[in-house]
């Protein structure tokens, strides 16, 4: 725990180095001067069993029993839609949706928030890796084999051939829930679940671990649809053994391996990120060590970027990248902006400005962000360890703070 506090504190004194050196230099030209506003007009909401309320401070939600964070309700990831989805339809006002782990989909429209929750899926299964397939979040579900009391439940009802869903989507027309894939389509045994994935636009590459009575063992394979994706059902299986394709829900598999799966999950260097990034973070120290995550709208799974890691305490990030505008939150508040809020004027000559969240409370960190219109919506949670406690959003009217309207 020591050790932890100390890590929180080298981490805000990081932080707040980043965004003095981002805002203030005054020993280069005028225009290298990045305009800094702090955010005072916002609004707070926590999350309850149910559903989400709106609070003065999140100290003020209601105290909750911290749970491991995969048991925790709270945001396991917010998503961007594109403003041009994968068929070319367009999107008036990009939207965000918040996956809210044990509970639903929230759906981030402008100054309207609704959240869709479903009892049945989120109530057992850990929620997570939000995606988006023609505007349509789609997302993982799973157990933790040490946190989670029920999967000796669940694998025993796997048993009894109930099958268990493995990826998910919400249709935003139906406002509904529909299973993709289930542990039959991909010939999982009873006491096996995927427990982490990774889609590069085209393939799903799956880590699966199976808990067996004397020991663990892991297995990766990958697969990709040979038809719309979200036009596929789970059902029994038919399996063509000369093509590897199931004839019936229409997905291809194929073994892989652990390297494999890493390599789609490692962190590269910040050198080789995207230009709109390495021109949003321009303004930090070369040897300022920072971990990002990167979410593109309307994309796959995200990438992971470094800098100056190695024997260092690193500021963690995450970046969304939309068809407008580019942004990013470090856990302490700290956000930079760069581009232009859905039908507005470019700001700054595209050049970056940096913003200050509302200080949180001691033990709280801010995790994902989502802009819909001109709202910004920021998940914070009480955090300790592998622990989380209380959780919700803020909410920013970005137009009021940047366009000054």
């Amino acid at each position: 725990m020591k050790n932890k506090l100390i890590y929180r504190s080298a981490l805000l004194i990081l932080c707040s180095l980043m965004l003095f050196s981002c805002s203030k230099k005054t020993s280069a030209a005028e225009e290298d001067v990045i305009p800094e506003k702090i955010i005072t007009t916002h609004k707070w909401y926590c999350f309850t069993a149910t559903d989400f309320e709106k609070i003065k401070t999140p100290e003020d939600a209601p105290k909750v029993i911290k749970k491991p964070y995969t048991e925790s309700i709270r945001v396991s990831g917010i998503g961007q839609t594109a403003a041009i989805d994968e068929y070319g339809n367009k999107n008036t006002i990009p939207k965000a949706y918040a996956l809210i782990n044990h509970l639903g989909v929230m759906e981030l429209n402008g100054e309207e928030t609704v959240l869709h929750a479903d009892k049945l899926i989120f109530k057992d299964f850990t929620a997570d890796g939000i995606v988006f397939m023609n505007s349509n979040p789609v997302f993982s579900l799973y157990k933790d084999a040490f946190f989670n009391e029920t999967l000796g439940s669940t694998l025993s009802s796997h048993s009894e051939n109930q099958d268990i869903s493995v990826l998910v989507q919400y249709d935003t027309k139906a406002n509904a829930f529909f299973p993709i894939i289930n542990t039959d389509s991909l010939k999982l045994t009873p006491t096996a679940q995927v427990t982490d994935y990774f889609w590069d636009g085209n393939f799903w590459y799956y880590c699966i671990k199976d808990s067996k009575e004397n020991k663990t063992e892991f297995s990766y394979i990958k697969w990709n649809p040979t038809t719309a994706l979200l036009s596929i059902l789970p059902n029994d299986s038919s399996i063509d053994k000369e093509t590897n394709v199931d004839k019936k829900t229409k997905i291809s598999l194929v073994p892989s391996s652990e390297s494999e799966f890493r390599k789609m999950q490692e962190i590269k260097k910040f050198s080789s990120a995207p230009d709109r990034i390495k021109k949003l973070l321009s303004c930090l120290p070369q040897d300022f060590p920072f971990t990002i995550t990167v979410k593109t709208a309307g994309g796959p799974s995200p990438r992971k970027y470094e800098n100056n890691t190695e024997d260092q305490i690193a500021a963690e990030g995450i970046v969304q990248l939309s068809d407008s505008w580019v942004g990013a939150v470090f856990k302490d508040g700290t956000m930079y902006f760069s581009g232009a809020l859905t039908g507005k004027r470019i700001l700054n000559n595209s050049k970056p400005i940096a913003l200050r969240l509302p200080k949180l409370p001691e033990g709280y960190i801010y995790t994902d962000f989502g802009i819909s219109g001109d709202m910004l919506y920021v998940s914070w949670e009480e955090s300790s360890f592998f622990e989380t406690g209380r959780a919700g959003l803020l909410s920013v009217d970005l137009a009021q703070v940047i366009y000054n309207e």
